[in-house]
């Protein structure tokens, strides 16, 4: 059965947006500060926090383009990675071969994960959890366990729900006619100047995104981003129920506290019970 949710008076289809969104377009807006220093210090960090071992067979769930699937590798870990856009898994496998590694990169979707107790550690990196409602979301956790080994860690990292709340609670404008508030801004990113608008719908802990740029050959370029957002509190019960042990949480990559220092990540490892 097809999830539906309204979002600004228009009915969404939940099962439709992402599987359009993820391409060179959208990753061209981001590639410039997915530098090699960040993706060290990403693998860095996870390699620690989750603790694995060279002889760990690891999935790279929502692998994008691959780039720490890659970077695991390089330093000697067996990894698969797996995503459902067919334009980042192609640049991911020519991107692994130009680097010299080997990593199985497959096409397919986290709610029907092809995997049964095969993995030692589960990573899901660059909010790539809450593009559902929670019904498919808490269903993709109950994927994921089924994916590990026994007593195999999960270790994922997304934009903070809490983060999130607060933010738009301090700078969000609200939006006439509904309750949504929004935060405009105009940035650069990759050379481009980009004018976003972000909505939240407090009700479904909801944001859309919607961004616009002109490209360098002069064509207007744009794209929709629908994000659920969860608090800590409400990852421990949905992680609880999918039959994970909550282990550790942190707030970014540099190890501090959740909620800390301005931090917006929320980072947690658990393990299947």
């Amino acid at each position: 059965r097809v999830k539906r949710f309204k979002f600004m008076g228009e009915e969404m289809n939940q099962q439709d947006w992402w599987k359009t969104l993820f391409d060179k377009k959208y990753l061209d807006t981001y590639l410039d500060e997915l530098t090699v220093e960040r993706t060290d210090k990403e693998v860095d960090f996870a390699t620690r926090a989750a603790k694995l071992v060279p002889q760990d067979k690891i999935l790279d769930l929502a692998c994008g383009h691959g780039r720490h699937s890659i970077e695991l590798a390089r330093r000697g870990f067996n990894v698969v990675g797996l995503d459902y856009s067919e334009p980042f898994i192609e640049k991911a496998k020519e991107d692994a071969e130009d680097a010299g590694v080997k990593v199985e990169f497959m096409q397919g979707d986290m709610k029907e994960l092809p995997f049964n107790e095969e993995f030692d550690a589960i990573l899901m990196l660059f909010t790539a959890f809450g593009y559902f409602d929670t019904e498919s979301n808490q269903h993709v956790l109950f994927e994921v366990n089924k994916a590990l080994k026994p007593g195999g860690r999960f270790f994922i990292d997304v934009i903070s729900g809490d983060a999130v709340i607060e933010r738009f609670n301090k700078e969000g404008e609200k939006e006439e006619g509904a309750n949504l508030l929004k935060i405009p801004r105009t940035f650069e990113r990759s050379g481009l100047t980009i004018t976003e608008v972000e909505f939240f719908d407090p009700d479904e802990q909801l944001v859309h995104n919607h961004r616009e740029w002109t490209d360098e050959e002069g064509n207007k370029k744009e794209y929709d981003f629908y994000l659920r957002v969860y608090t800590l509190a409400q990852y421990k019960e949905m992680f609880s129920k999918a039959g994970f042990e909550f282990k550790k949480v942190w707030g970014d990559f540099e190890g501090n506290p959740h909620n800390t220092n301005d931090n917006f990540r929320t980072i947690i490892l658990a393990e299947k019970v």
